[in-house]
């Protein structure tokens, strides 16, 4: 595990931290925007797409689901696998780049563990996807297992990115007082 983050601390540098925001709003200006334009058009009653959501049960997937349409399915399949999928890996690592970052800035580099929590907010991304993919694969048999869980893997993406988000937050505002102090001597 160490030299995993001896690795992230090497490539946790202000330019990758640079690209991977530019990157994350790209895929959000861009690519959700296409997609969920697409998703929108299909006269869907339930707006919200299941990655979106806190939770949710089998059964609201469902109706979501057979709202969606064929069409719709398959481009909602397509953005999981060809837009989620890379976008949660990069933004898992950018996050833990700039969490890194700071704790540099910071001088609290024993801290170094917190730079793991964004990529569990990927992990968990990843694992919602995966179900998520399958349940389109198998409609409209109801894989409510499946649901179940891929629900589960949603709640704890939202629980780790508010941690994540607490944590660079927690960050700056340590930056701020602590140059705000460094001035006054």
């Amino acid at each position: 595990m160490k030299s995993f983050f001896i690795i992230l601390e090497k490539y946790a540098t202000k330019r990758n931290c640079f690209v991977g925001v530019i990157l994350i709003v790209l895929f959000n200006l861009i690519l959700f925007y296409k997609s969920s334009k697409l998703l929108s058009d299909k006269s869907v009653v339930e707006k919200s797409i299941l990655d979106l959501k806190f939770s949710y049960s089998p059964e609201f997937a469902y109706t979501f689901f057979e709202n969606l349409g064929e069409e719709g399915r398959n481009t909602y399949k397509l953005s999981e696998i060809f837009i989620d999928f890379p976008y949660a890996v990069i933004y898992g690592f950018t996050y833990a780049f700039m969490i890194l970052i700071l704790l540099k800035i910071n001088r609290l580099k024993n801290l170094i563990y917190l730079s793991f929590v964004p990529l569990l907010i990927s992990w968990f991304d990843i694992l919602e996807n995966l179900g998520i993919v399958a349940m389109l694969l198998k409609y409209p048999e109801k894989l409510e297992n499946i649901c179940n869980i891929t629900a589960t893997f949603t709640t704890l993406k939202w629980i780790f990115a508010i941690i994540t988000f607490f944590i660079i937050v927690l960050n700056l505002i340590y930056l701020t007082i602590s140059k705000a102090f460094l001035k006054q001597d």
